[in-house]
């Protein structure tokens, strides 16, 4: 109850600070206004920022619980991360499935070995393992766009040689059409 609590009032107090920060660079650069966001990224920032703040408050109350926790939320996002990468072709989707699962077996390791201290570290451990699942995104995005662009290319080759075809058809055409003009002229 007084971890809900805490986590309430931590996002009471980061909601203010975030409105106060808009207010603020509003007033010092009203020529420059914030970037726009859509409303999933800013949800997901402030998500995290809150977790992060509620981990920190948590690992100095219970620091076991916090290593389980991010534990927790790390095991959730590497299983996103498999399901993002489900789009992709059988052969690339096997390799990222054996990455995620060698970045699970890490995470593990990590939680295990911070476990078995009386005291963990609760800082280093969370951060080492957001480390893991940041890793693993970046790989991901990485391949995504690579594949990405990849595809465009070859749609973009596929509209060329189309667009080449037709005009060669066109002008095939156009010319067997001239030749029939021209001997439709000489009788």
């Amino acid at each position: 109850m007084v971890i809900k609590m805490t986590n309430r009032l931590l996002g009471i107090v980061i909601a203010l600070a975030l409105s106060s920060g808009i207010v603020a660079h509003a007033a010092t650069a009203p020529q420059r206004p914030l970037a726009p966001i859509s409303l999933a990224s800013a949800n997901v920032a402030l998500h995290t920022a809150a977790s992060h703040v509620a981990e920190t408050a948590t690992g100095t109350i219970d620091p076991a619980g916090a290593v389980r926790d991010a534990y927790q939320r790390d095991l959730v996002a590497l299983e996103h991360l498999r399901q993002q990468a489900a789009q992709r072709k059988s052969g690339a989707h096997l390799a990222f499935n054996q990455h995620i699962s060698d970045r699970e077996t890490a995470l593990i390791e990590l939680k295990r070995s911070a476990l078995a201290t009386s005291r963990p570290a609760v800082a280093s451990t969370i951060a080492a393992m957001d480390k893991l699942v940041a890793e693993a995104q970046t790989e991901l995005d990485v391949e995504l766009s690579q594949t990405g662009s990849a595809n465009s290319t070859g749609s973009q080759q596929t509209k060329a040689s189309g667009s080449k075809s037709q005009s060669s058809q066109s002008d095939q055409s156009g010319q067997s059409g001239q030749s029939g003009q021209s001997n439709g002229n000489g009788h």
